[in-house]
C-alpha cells in the first residue's frame, strides 16, 4: 500500500495506516484543507464544525459563533437544525471574501466532486451511527460534519475527509454514504423531545426547506 500521497498530512497518513485503507492507496486525485480539532461540549456540533472552518477553535471562538447563534435566534442551546441559517452563520463568522452557499440535492454527484476536488470545503449534517460514520436514522441522530477534502481512487471510488466535534481523528468516508445520509433527515429525534432541554426546530421541521434533509452548505476559502 502507497500512502506516501498522505506523508504531508500527518493526520490523514496516521488514518490510513493505522487503519490499513488499502482503498486510498496511491489516489487519482485528492485534495485536503487542514483544520485543527475541537471536541464539543454538549448539542454544539454545527457550531464546532463551523469554528474548525474558521481556523484555530477554542472555547473563546466557538462560544463567540454561539453568542451570535442565540443572537439572531438560531439556537438554545447550540443546536443548528437548519442549514439556511447555518450558511448565514457560516457568512458572518468567516472571512469577508468567503463564497457560502446553500446546496439542495443529493450530494453524491459531478458537481460535489468536481467542488471538492478545486479546493471547496462544506458544513453537512448526516445522521451519526456508532463509530462517528454516517448511519440511517431518519434524523434521529443528526450531526454536523466539516468536509475538508476528498480522494478518487483509481476504481473511481469517490471519499471525503472530514472533521466532527466526536472524534480526534479525521474521518474517511465514502461520499455516496453521506450523501445518502444527508438525504434522509426526515424527522426530530422523539427521544430528544423527551428531553428537559427545548431546542429551536425551524418551520416545517428539518424536512422542511428551513431544515436539513439534502440540503448543505458549500463554501469557497
Amino acid at each position: 500500500m502507497d500512502f506516501s500521497w498522505a506523508e504531508s498530512y500527518p493526520e490523514v497518513h496516521k488514518v490510513c495506516t493505522l487503519f490499513q485503507m488499502s482503498e486510498l492507496s496511491n489516489p487519482v486525485k485528492f485534495k485536503y484543507r487542514q483544520l485543527d480539532q475541537f471536541l464539543q461540549d454538549g448539542p454544539k456540533c454545527g457550531l464546532i464544525a463551523l469554528a474548525m472552518l474558521a481556523g484555530a477553535p477554542t472555547s473563546e471562538s466557538v462560544q463567540d459563533i454561539f453568542e451570535s447563534a442565540k443572537r439572531l435566534n438560531f439556537t438554545y442551546n447550540g443546536e443548528m437544525f437548519s442549514v439556511l441559517e447555518m450558511a448565514e452563520l457560516a457568512a458572518q463568522h468567516l472571512p469577508s471574501d468567503t463564497k457560502v452557499q446553500v446546496y439542495r440535492g443529493h450530494l453524491n454527484n459531478d458537481y460535489i466532486k468536481s467542488f471538492l476536488l478545486e479546493g471547496g470545503v462544506m458544513l453537512v449534517p448526516y445522521d451519526k451511527a456508532q463509530d462517528n460514520s454516517p448511519g440511517l436514522c431518519k434524523g434521529h441522530k443528526a450531526h454536523w460534519a466539516a468536509i475538508c477534502g476528498c480522494v478518487l481512487t483509481e476504481n473511481q471510488d469517490f471519499y471525503v475527509l472530514a472533521r466532527h466535534g466526536k472524534a480526534k481523528n479525521v474521518a474517511v468516508w465514502k461520499l455516496k454514504t453521506l450523501a445518502d445520509s444527508n438525504s434522509q433527515l426526515v424527522e426530530f429525534s422523539p427521544e430528544r423531545k423527551l428531553d428537559k432541554i427545548e431546542y429551536k426546530l425551524p418551520e416545517g421541521g428539518i424536512n422542511g426547506e428551513f431544515g436539513l434533509n439534502s440540503q448543505s452548505v458549500l463554501i469557497n476559502l
